[in-house]
């Protein structure tokens, strides 16, 4: 007989995040029976070792390399059977309750294709969980009001990703069981979805190494009528782990290739143009600022120089280094 859920976990070099990951998971899926699988992309940290010794009963999947976040989802969905599905990221932690509530909520609203809960930093403090589906008017609204005080309040929201409470506050559909909140996407950090949805969609694309392969699969689970729904009275404790400023060249590089190849399918080329056009005056402005203001670099001169040199958006596969 199938399990009520089965957890899949990417993990890459992330030993002592996935081993608080797996032992929040008994008491977040209180009351369900779950199978755990932990997808492994060639690892050099020690982290299949840690699996098999401390969580004997956790599945094992090894892929042999680092294959990308999509692909070894894609894997572990494969090789494990629940009929709901998680997707987690390891540098989650998952409080008690937290994946029954999600699975919960999932079963009662009638059109939920997925669902994901508010993500918390280690402080309790909200972040991104949820987002619009990307197009380049966010980055002009970002241009002309860059802390978001002077547009409309219907267009403060940047599209790229908000918490919990940004959703409450923006008109949107509510499921009145639930309270739940219909969104166009939630982040991939924890996911749920049925067996039975995820065989009709199909899996995340794979083209996607990292970065918009949740965004890509919400939309097309989506495209049929269904809903992607935000649970904000569920939190899940999210430890990113990347100050703003010290992100990866490689994944500077990758965030920018899997946007557009998002951009490119689903409104085509021109889209990456016009895309490319508005981020250029954006990360232009933003920096001109903080120049201006002498405040700390962040992201924004990363992206630029990324931008302004074509050859560093061709992503190439990251060295332990890079990650």
């Amino acid at each position: 007989m199938a399990e009520d859920l089965s957890v899949v976990i990417v993990s890459w070099n992330t030993r002592d995040r996935l081993r608080a990951c797996l032992q929040a998971l008994p008491a977040a899926a209180e009351g369900l029976t779950c199978g755990i699988l932990v997808a492994d992309n060639a690892s050099a940290d020690g982290t299949p070792a840690m699996v098999r010794d401390d969580f004997p009963r956790v599945q094992l999947l090894e892929t042999g390399a680092n294959v990308g976040f999509g692909r070894a989802c894609n894997l572990g969905a494969e090789a494990i059977g629940g009929r709901r599905l998680a997707f987690l990221n390891p540098d989650t932690v998952c409080p008690p309750g937290s994946l029954t509530s999600l699975c919960d909520h999932l079963d009662r609203i009638d059109d939920a294709v997925a669902v994901g809960p508010a993500l918390v930093d280690r402080h309790e403090r909200e972040t991104a969980c949820w987002g619009d589906l990307p197009a380049p008017w966010h980055h002009w609204r970002e241009l002309v009001d860059p802390a978001h005080a002077w547009l409309p309040r219907r267009w403060r929201d940047p599209g790229l990703g908000r918490t919990a409470e940004s959703a409450r506050r923006t008109p949107r559909h509510r499921d009145p069981a639930t309270g739940a909140l219909a969104v166009p996407y939630v982040k991939g950090a924890c996911l749920v979805t049925g067996r039975a949805t995820w065989e009709r969609v199909g899996p995340f694309d794979e083209r996607f190494f990292m970065y918009f392969e949740e965004t890509d699969w919400c939309r097309r689970a989506c495209q049929d009528g269904g809903r992607v729904y935000l649970c904000p009275d569920v939190r899940v404790r999210h430890d990113e782990g990347v100050a703003a400023g010290q992100v990866s060249r490689f994944s500077l590089r990758q965030l920018q290739h899997s946007y557009r190849l998002y951009l490119a399918k689903h409104e085509g080329p021109t889209a990456v143009a016009r895309t490319r056009r508005a981020q250029l005056w954006q990360y232009r402005w933003k920096t001109l600022l903080q120049r201006l203001t002498r405040g700390p670099r962040t992201g924004e001169y990363a992206l630029l120089a990324a931008l302004q040199h074509e050859d560093d958006l061709t992503p190439t596969p990251p060295t332990r280094a890079e990650a």
